[in-house]
């Protein structure tokens, strides 16, 4: 079947909204979540942040330039696809059809449900209530509609395009998706500068924006939209700021790091027929170990025991600098249902990432080298 109705679900200010939900005295200071490593940047600036100007992919240079007293967290990815992996489960009690677009993205068919501008609503709210974590919505003839719906009506907004004409007219060009940096230059030495005036535009069949035009204006979306483009393989590597020297801490860690990648997998249906286990020590020395499971594995138990049983055989005595794990060779599953999974193991895994030494998160003064862009 076409259809004809789609929503872009869009959580807000993701990372920075997530810690600010793990704790609650962020919630009125200026902060970034940022990425890792010595050259970083700005991942997920909170709203305060947003006041001063800073914006996402800013130097930490920059975003302390425009803002002192920032304070920049470490991002917990691990967690973060945890988080991601419980909407995904919500998503699911309200809507069969939808497409997880990025870690905080999904696109949602609405045809195959009754009243679906109510249980987005009620999805939205169940958010809110059960994760504290908001998000916008917007609702268009097709994706592309549906995202600058969203992109117009954030933050926490729900915003419906039942007339794209009346719509167009309030939509600047450049924040229609797929009207990159060159498009926008032709656009505009052509005079059009609004949505509206696209739509009234002529143009040479075959053109690339002679294409874009149709997508923005097509009153359908083929199913294949919503065919996830699955992964060959996922992996998780961890840079620490001091040196790592005892093995049931790095056990700890790896544990943790494969739990994100196992959200991950989990999400998509999917198991993993090999993995491979990585250290690098102080010295700049690099060991690492692959193992080929045979069939598909989609079990956390058993990928975590073979995990940690190659950690035993790389692990020296001597200081660690780098750790990681990746999952590769993935293939779909009929794997588990997403609520037993909660129901039976979520509090186990969701606790290891309040471990002493394993949560990733954390503040950093500015003159932390790490910090420095």
């Amino acid at each position: 079947m076409l259809y004809r109705r789609v929503a872009l679900l869009d959580m807000d200010s993701y990372f920075a909204s997530i810690e600010c939900v793990r704790n609650l005295a962020l919630a009125r200071r200026p902060f970034a979540v940022i990425g890792h490593g010595e050259k970083t940047v700005v991942t997920s600036p909170n709203a305060v942040a947003k006041k001063y100007g800073v914006r996402t992919g800013m130097t930490l240079n920059e975003a302390k330039s425009l803002c002192p007293e920032i304070v920049f967290i470490k991002a917990d990815f691990t967690y973060y696809e945890f988080t991601t992996l419980k909407i995904v489960q919500l998503i699911e009690k309200y809507f069969p059809v939808y497409k997880e677009a990025s870690i905080d993205e999904f696109y949602i068919a609405l045809d195959p449900v009754d009243k679906p501008l109510e249980r987005l609503k009620d999805l939205k709210e169940t958010i809110r209530n059960t994760l504290g974590l908001s998000c916008t919505i917007g609702v268009g003839m097709n994706p592309i509609v549906a995202k600058t719906a969203c992109e117009l009506s954030k933050p926490n907004g729900f915003f419906v395009v039942d007339n794209l004409r009346e719509f167009s007219y309030f939509v600047d060009i450049k924040s229609v998706p797929g009207v990159g940096k060159s498009t926008a230059e032709i656009l505009e030495r052509l005079g059009i500068r609004f949505l509206s005036e696209l739509l009234k535009t002529d143009f040479p069949d075959g053109s690339e924006i002679s294409r874009l035009k149709f997508l923005i204006t097509k009153e359908y979306t083929e199913p294949e939209f919503f065919k996830q483009q699955l992964p060959k393989s996922v992996g998780h590597f961890y840079t620490f700021d001091k040196n790592l020297r005892n093995f049931d801490e790095g056990a700890e860690i790896l544990t943790y790091l494969l739990y994100g990648l196992y959200s991950k997998i989990l999400r998509s249906r999917m198991g993993a027929k090999s993995l491979s286990v990585l250290v690098k020590f102080y010295d700049g020395t690099r060991l690492g170990l692959s193992r080929s499971l045979g069939i598909p594995v989609s079990d956390f138990t058993l990928l975590k025991n073979v995990v940690l049983e190659m950690l035993k055989k790389i692990w020296k005595d001597k200081p660690v600098v780098k750790m990681g794990v990746m999952l590769s060779n993935l293939k779909k599953v009929n794997g588990k249902q997403l609520s037993l999974f909660w129901s039976n193991e979520e509090f186990r895994y969701e606790r290891l990432s309040f471990v002493e030494d394993v949560h990733f998160g954390g503040f950093l003064t500015f003159k932390d080298k790490k910090a420095v862009g």
